[in-house]
């Protein structure tokens, strides 16, 4: 999900300024949903942390996986994320109501019949770290598309927890680029 997750702009950052660090990541899958529950950290402060994850029109520059971001009014994003399982490549279109208590908190809700997920959450918390941020992240969805049976929930499991780490990286690259440019915030 992306919630949350699409062209590197700056893979040539410094490989020490970018060490996004998986704690935890579970992926389960129950009756048609799938849930990501992970625990990363994050290499930039809080503040910046959670800039980055917020600058929605960014994040394609930073995620390979996400081919557009766009806000629609005040409380709603709009994201086409491009998942590829095996051969079987499909661009996702989400569009969620979102709400942000900077800079500690964002929340998310699909918006049904808005896209291709039919229900769906995430959830992100940033708080501060001895060596940055963790950032806890929750997401449930329930595709709106037909999944194949037997290696389906496999390969969608799989790409979840790939996407997650991805967005962690963007979000820290995305980061480590406004210290570059603007100082700690």
């Amino acid at each position: 999900v992306a919630g949350a997750a699409a062209a590197i702009a700056l893979w040539c950052l410094a490989p020490s300024a970018v060490a996004a660090s998986v704690q935890r990541m579970d992926v389960t899958r129950e009756a048609g949903r799938y849930a990501v529950d992970a625990v990363i950290m994050l290499n930039v402060p809080p503040g910046i942390a959670f800039r980055a994850a917020t600058d929605y029109e960014r994040l394609p520059e930073f995620n390979p996986s996400i081919e557009r971001s766009d806000r629609l009014g005040d409380d709603r994003l709009r994201s086409d994320v491009r998942l590829c399982v095996a051969f079987f490549c499909r661009t996702i279109e989400q569009v969620m109501t979102y709400r942000e208590r900077a800079p500690t908190r964002i929340d998310m809700q699909v918006v049904s019949d808005a896209g291709d997920l039919e229900t769906g959450h995430a959830d992100w918390r940033f708080e501060a770290a001895e060596a940055g941020t963790r950032m806890a992240f929750r997401a449930e969805i329930e595709p709106a598309f037909w999944v194949p049976p037997v290696i389906g929930p496999y390969l969608i499991s799989r790409e979840l927890r790939a996407q997650a780490r991805t967005t962690a990286e963007a979000i820290e690259r995305l980061g480590a680029d406004y210290q570059a440019g603007a100082g700690d915030d």
